[in-house]
């Protein structure tokens, strides 16, 4: 059992493994499949990891400042991670969507308390389908708000608060918890779940 936390900051992470050996014995195959249940994260996803790291990071670097605003184009899962770190850390959040998103997405991250910029979609686009053209303008957005209020941008894609979270937390938690077993393939799995594309 997990200690009393300071935070909810202090529950990201950490989260089970679970062993699917029904998975295992229907496909024939040796060997063990863990399953990390990252969706018992505060924010449901572990994205909560990556924004923790990227803000942590930022935080050593000395690149966000105390106080300052914090920007993040999101589909719903990293601004969600971003609301519940930078609510605790005491940073504005500002979660810039498509309104092709989910509009619940939107609410989850305003009773975390981010402001929520919804960009409109592109001429033509199909509602709830976010396309290229309309991530080009959500990203557009998130640029001219981080200019204009001297912002951080948390840049998910691209700072390595992002994948290094991931290296640090998730492939050591799964591969120590496997308790010697070969571990090789889950580390990589979240390695590569955690690198930009």
């Amino acid at each position: 059992m997990r200690p009393v936390m300071d935070s909810i900051v202090d529950a990201i992470g950490g989260t089970p493994l679970v062993r699917l050996d029904r998975l295992t014995r229907h496909l024939g195959v040796s060997g063990t499949i863990l399953a990390k249940l990252d969706y018992l994260n505060p924010g449901f996803s572990k994205k909560d990891r990556a924004a923790l790291g990227i803000i942590e990071e930022a935080e050593r670097a000395g690149t966000l400042k105390p106080g300052q605003t914090v920007v993040e184009l999101t589909s719903g899962n990293m601004g969600t991670g971003l609301a519940i770190v930078c609510g605790i850390r005491g940073y504005p959040f500002i979660a810039v969507m498509s309104k092709g998103n989910s509009e619940e997405r939107a609410r989850m991250m305003r009773a975390l308390g981010a402001e929520v910029v919804l960009v409109d979609q592109l001429p033509g686009s199909v509602p709830g389908q976010v396309s290229g053209g309309d991530l080009a303008l959500v990203d557009g957005e998130a640029k001219r708000i981080t200019q204009e209020r001297g912002a951080f941008r948390a840049d998910q894609f691209h700072r390595d608060g992002n994948w290094r979270a991931h290296y640090r937390t998730t492939g050591r938690s799964s591969g120590s918890r496997a308790a010697g077993r070969s571990t090789r393939s889950s580390i990589s799995s979240a390695r590569a779940a955690a690198m930009p594309a």
